[in-house]
């Protein structure tokens, strides 16, 4: 059982990281606006965005693809396919 839920825990997990730092770089930009421009805290925003966009989490498995929710769904994809094959080559 854990053959099939540990990548899909790890899949999901990494695909969460992802969203969370998108979704955290959208904030920090609509802050941004309600600050007054020269201000200490619009200074450390920006500073805070820059090491944001710089630094995106990448999450790769031993850099051969990019593991996200585009992983899952191709992985669904080829188990299916080959399971099909198999079916077919099993009732020839």
């Amino acid at each position: 059982m854990y053959l099939f839920f540990g990548p899909l825990m790890v899949i999901f997990c990494c695909d969460l990281t992802i969203r969370e730092s998108k979704k955290l770089l959208k904030t920090c930009f609509k802050l941004d606006q309600y600050l007054p421009l020269e201000s200490e805290e619009s200074r450390e925003l920006k500073s805070l965005t820059n090491i944001i966009k710089s630094r995106r989490p990448v999450f790769t498995a031993a850099g051969f693809f990019q593991v996200n929710r585009a992983t899952l769904l191709s992985l669904f994809g080829t188990t299916t396919t080959y399971f099909i094959i198999i079916v077919q080559f099993g009732t020839s």
